[in-house]
């Protein structure tokens, strides 16, 4: 895989991973294998009432050969959809997930000179190390709810998944809403999460998520899924202005 934007960084050694957002600081070595049973097996249908085949309906819709995945997770999702890709950029702070994901999807298969699969260090709050491209799909999965602060300090991630988005492109994810009406485990988690700093969602709420998608893409849907918002958005209104 190529390293994209890291090429010529440093490497993240442990004094480098404390500079981590607090979100992206576990997922490394062991987290890693074992993410696909807690997160997705466990936790999202248990916890927060979303099962991961929902999560996979909105892949299988929405996710097209020209992709970006930012907020990697184990890369679960994009490895059930079986795509030979034209352009995947993987976009996460930790270089550990992006190795772990790029290796899971295949990492080096090539495309004429260029490689299928490009991995991003960056931080999606944070505009310099993001892919220059826009793509025809861009999904942020289970990463809304790991922004910290409250949601109006989230803007910056949203208007720049808007800048990744193709003009005729769609962004689409999933979101744990801190508001929501949780169940035992679930709030036994999210006063853990939250406490922690892996999740900063204490005050989400499903309005606050459509409000900050609108005013970034023309055309927004969000619908719940018990404690999880799903959402998809088209039509980035960059596109408008250039």
């Amino acid at each position: 895989m190529d390293r994209g934007a890291d090429s010529t960084g440093p490497r993240r050694d442990t004094v480098v991973q404390q500079e981590l957002p607090r979100s992206a600081r576990p997922y490394s070595g062991i987290a890693l294998q074992l993410y696909d049973l807690f997160v997705l097996r466990f936790t999202s249908p248990y916890a927060w009432g979303c099962h991961r085949k929902t999560i996979s309906a909105l892949y299988a819709e929405h996710c097209t050969t020209v992709h970006a995945e930012v907020g990697v997770g184990s890369g679960y999702f994009l490895s059930q959809l079986g795509k030979t890709w034209d352009k995947l950029a993987l976009v996460d702070p930790n270089d550990a997930t992006l190795a772990y994901a790029g290796a899971r999807l295949g990492q080096g298969r090539l495309t004429g000179e260029q490689p299928r699969i490009t991995g991003y260090v960056a931080d999606i709050l944070v505009s310099d190390d993001l892919p220059p491209s826009r793509y025809k799909s861009v999904a942020a999965n289970y990463l809304i709810h790991c922004l910290p602060g409250p949601m109006p300090a989230k803007e910056p991630a949203v208007a720049n998944l808007a800048r990744m988005t193709d003009a005729e492109g769609t962004l689409f994810g999933a979101t744990v809403i801190g508001t929501a009406q949780h169940n035992c485990l679930g709030r036994i988690l999210m006063w853990a999460c939250n406490r922690t700093g892996a999740f900063g969602n204490t005050t989400d709420t499903e309005e606050m998520l459509r409000d900050l998608l609108e005013r970034h893409f023309s055309v927004v849907t969000v619908w719940r899924e018990n404690a999880v918002a799903l959402f998809v958005a088209s039509s980035p209104r960059h596109s408008k202005d250039s």
